[in-house]
């Protein structure tokens, strides 16, 4: 597969934002609450969750097979009940409840990646199960109820901070964005994980261990669900079991809207961004318009079917 020219993908990043500002001016016309103060800081609660599992998946896209990960909304549901365990259950302060979240979370991503690249199951295939065994895990342990026993403290996480922005979009989004953005485009790893999706063969062929690679992404991407658990914690304070449903489909359908190709090798963490905040401009205005959830589900229905259009017509280009 051969990448895209650099001025294609400018342009298609140019789309992007301006598909961004026509949502803006889309559900500020459908409802006049969306422009009101009080919604900055509900859009911004709402991003950091789905653009951690995005972020995650970005990665796991990138490094081709073709890679998908659709178990990223049952691992942020099971950590988050096993971060409530330690916790409620067993008295572990929660700053350490919350770092054996994330090896939790790795730890699950680790089980994808092994199915994935060790056992040579098809990744779509495998992460299904695992979205079933995890998600199943989540419910049955719980009997389908919400976890407590976080202390008062926890909440400080999703609390407004400076200028009355969230303080996990300030010091858990943001950073994880940057780093996220300066290993895909600065580091050695990150044009490894490219190799990896626009040539496998040839990767190898100059020393790139392309298996380690991949498995390695995979756990980036459970890591990444358990600190999204993390956050979604203290966001209700309490862990659902039924947290992540829906969001594997929505981070999916953001990588692929901002660039990322679906067998790998393409795709950038900016474009994720403005992909996550066209998703999430439209959901929230939406939901403020008194749209139905069902209406929801076809916007970005057809915002996927848009996003493989337009890849498509690039990569002709």
């Amino acid at each position: 597969m051969t990448a895209l020219p650099f001025h294609l993908l400018r342009h298609r990043f140019l789309l992007l934002v301006l598909l961004w500002l026509a949502s803006l001016v889309t559900v500020s016309l459908l409802s006049p609450y969306f422009l009101q103060a009080s919604t900055i800081p509900y859009f911004l609660q709402y991003v950091p969750v789905l653009g951690l599992l995005a972020i995650g998946q970005t990665f796991v896209m990138i490094g081709g097979g073709p890679g998908i990960d659709i178990s990223v909304g049952s691992m942020l549901s099971l950590t988050g009940v096993f971060m409530a365990w330690l916790c409620g259950t067993l008295g572990v302060p929660v700053v350490a409840a919350a770092l054996a979240a994330l090896a939790f979370g790795g730890l699950l991503g680790l089980g994808n990646g092994i199915l994935i690249n060790h056992f040579r199951i098809a990744s779509l295939m495998a992460t299904l199960a695992t979205f079933f065994v995890y998600g199943g895990l989540a419910l049955a342990l719980t009997d389908g109820r919400p976890v407590t026993g976080f202390p008062d403290s926890f909440a400080w996480l999703t609390q407004a901070g400076w200028f009355g922005l969230p303080h996990q979009f300030l010091y858990v989004f943001v950073p994880v964005a940057f780093l996220a953005h300066v290993f895909l485009s600065r580091t050695r790893a990150g044009n490894h994980l490219y190799a990896c999706g626009t040539n496998a063969e040839a990767a190898r062929l100059v020393g790139v261990p392309v298996a380690r690679v991949r498995l390695l992404a995979y756990v980036a991407s459970g890591v990444l669900a358990g600190l999204a658990a993390v956050v979604n914690n203290s966001w209700f304070m309490s862990a659902r079991p039924d947290a992540g449903t829906g969001l594997e489909l929505l981070s999916v359908t953001i990588v692929v809207l901002g660039g990322t190709h679906i067998f790998g090798g393409e795709g950038s963490i900016r474009g994720t961004l403005v992909a996550l905040f066209v998703v999430t401009t439209l959901q929230i205005g939406l939901e403020l318009a008194g749209v139905s959830q069902a209406w929801q589900l076809a916007v970005v229905g057809l915002l996927l079917i848009l996003a493989v259009a337009l890849g498509q017509s690039l990569q002709r280009r």
